[in-house]
C-alpha cells in the first residue's frame, strides 16, 4: 500500500469525524469509507457499545442474515482484548476461526471472512474490524493493519471523551436531583400533615350542605365536585406520606428474570391491551440482593407509564431486558432493568423536568409517581436513567451489586 494511498483514507476518515453528529455516530459511515479505499468485501466493524458490556456490528452492506449482537465474553472478543496482531485465516489459525465460528453462530463463514484485525487506541480495545481480502500479501495485510489502527487512534479516543463527558454530567444531575430529594422528602412530611385537617374539614362541611339542600340540583352538583377533588388532594397527600416516610430495607436475594416474569404475571389481563406486545429478554439468570417490594414498585409505575403512552398511540410493544454491564473494571457491574417502548418519546420541551415533583401531564396524576421511583431506587442504593427519542423511550432500573 503506497503512503499517499494510506494518507487520503486518514483524510477522508478525519473529514468524516468532523462532519458526523458525534464520534459515536461516526462508526456507521467508517464501514463504507474502508470499502471505498481498500476493496474489502464484505467490510464488518463491530465496536463495543457504551451499555451493557457487548459489542454492536456496523456495515453499509446488507447481509442476508441479520448480523448478531456479541457478548464482551465472547471468544471472538477476549482473544483480541490483548492482541494488536491481525488474525488471518490459514493452517496455523484454522482452529481459531473456527472456534469464533461456533461463537458467534457461523458470522465468519456465512460473510466469507478471513481476516479479523483489533481496534485498540491507548489502553483501550474497543472492537473488531472483519473483512475478507482475497490475493493479497502479507505485506498488503500488514499495511491494511497500520491504517486501519491508525484510524482507531484517532476515533477510539474522541468516543471515549464523549462517554466520559456524558457519565459526568449524569453524576451531577444525579448528585443534584438527589439533594433536591432530601429537602422535598423533609418539605412533604410536614405539608402532608398540615393538609389533612383542612382537607377533611372542608369534606365534612360539603357532605353537611348537600345534606341539607339536597334538592337543589345546583349546589348538590357541586358538592360532587368538591367530594371529587377533595379525593384528589387526598390522594396527593398519601402520596406524600409515602414519599416521606421510607421504612427499613427488607434485603433478600433473588433472580432478576423471575422476579420480572413473576410481577408480570401478577397484572390484571386487562391492564395490558391486546394491541401491546411485552416481551421479556434476558442475558442470563441474573441473581440481585435487593428489597423486592420496593422493586416491584418502581418496576409497576415505570411498566403502566409505559402501557398509558402505547395505549394513547393505539398499540406497540414493550420490550423489557435484563442484563449486566460494568464500567471499564469487572468489579464496577450494575444489573439492570431496562424498560423500552415504541411510543412517540417524551417532548423537548418537558424532557427535562420529568423527575420533577407534582409535575405531570395527566389529567388525574400527582405528578409524584416517577419522583417516588427515583427516590426508592437511590434508597436501594441504585439509579433510574430516562432515555427518549421519537423512537420511543428507555427507563432503566440499575441495581448495584451488594
Amino acid at each position: 500500500m503506497r503512503t499517499r494511498h494510506r494518507e487520503e483514507f486518514l483524510v477522508t476518515t478525519a473529514s468524516a469525524l468532523q462532519t458526523a453528529r458525534s464520534a459515536r455516530d461516526f462508526l456507521a459511515s467508517f464501514p463504507a469509507i474502508l470499502r471505498r479505499h481498500f476493496q474489502l468485501e464484505p467490510c464488518i466493524i463491530y465496536f463495543k457499545e457504551p451499555d451493557g458490556n457487548i459489542f454492536k456490528p456496523y456495515s453499509d452492506d446488507a447481509p442476508a442474515d441479520p448480523l448478531p449482537l456479541i457478548p464482551e465474553e465472547a471468544d471472538l472478543i477476549e482473544s483480541f482484548t490483548g492482541r494488536s496482531e491481525p488474525m488471518a485465516d490459514g493452517l496455523e489459525t484454522r482452529i481459531y476461526f473456527e472456534l469464533f465460528d461456533r461463537d458467534t453462530h457461523g458470522l465468519l463463514s456465512r460473510n466469507g471472512i478471513n481476516l479479523i484485525i483489533p481496534l485498540h487506541a491507548r489502553s483501550y480495545f474497543r472492537g473488531l474490524l472483519l473483512a475478507r481480502v482475497d490475493g493479497r500479501s502479507l505485506a498488503d495485510i500488514r499495511a491494511l493493519t497500520v491504517a486501519v489502527q491508525a484510524a482507531a487512534v484517532m476515533f477510539i479516543p474522541l468516543i471515549e471523551a464523549e462517554r466520559l463527558e456524558f457519565a459526568n454530567d449524569k453524576n451531577f444531575y444525579r448528585l443534584f436531583k438527589f439533594d433536591r430529594l432530601v429537602l422535598v422528602g423533609q418539605m412533604a412530611a410536614s405539608l402532608a400533615h398540615e393538609l389533612r385537617t383542612p382537607l377533611t374539614t372542608v369534606l365534612f362541611e360539603a357532605t353537611a350542605i348537600k345534606g341539607r339542600t339536597g334538592s337543589d340540583g345546583a349546589i348538590a352538583a357541586s358538592c360532587d365536585k368538591i367530594h371529587r377533588e377533595i379525593g384528589r388532594a387526598g390522594r396527593l397527600v398519601e402520596s406524600l406520606l409515602v414519599f416521606s416516610k421510607f421504612k427499613g430495607l427488607n434485603l433478600s436475594r433473588f433472580p432478576l428474570r423471575e422476579f420480572v416474569e413473576r410481577t408480570l404475571a401478577e397484572i390484571p389481563p386487562k391492564k395490558i391491551p391486546d394491541s401491546v406486545a411485552v416481551r421479556v429478554q434476558a442475558e442470563r439468570e441474573i441473581l440481585v440482593t435487593s428489597d423486592s417490594d420496593r422493586l416491584k414498585q418502581v418496576f409497576m409505575n415505570v411498566l403502566f407509564n409505559a402501557l398509558e403512552a402505547m395505549s394513547a398511540q393505539g398499540g406497540g410493544s414493550i420490550d423489557i431486558r435484563i442484563y449486566s454491564e460494568y464500567d471499564e473494571l469487572p468489579r464496577n457491574i450494575h444489573h439492570i432493568i431496562a424498560i423500552l417502548d415504541s411510543g412517540p418519546g417524551i417532548s423537548d420541551a418537558i424532557k427535562d423536568r420529568v423527575l420533577e415533583p407534582f409535575f405531570t401531564t395527566k389529567k388525574e396524576g400527582t405528578g409524584l409517581g416517577l419522583y417516588i421511583s427515583y427516590s426508592i431506587m437511590k434508597t436501594l442504593k441504585g439509579d433510574l436513567e430516562i432515555h427518549s427519542s421519537s423512537q420511543g423511550t428507555q427507563v432503566n432500573l440499575i441495581l448495584p451489586v451488594r
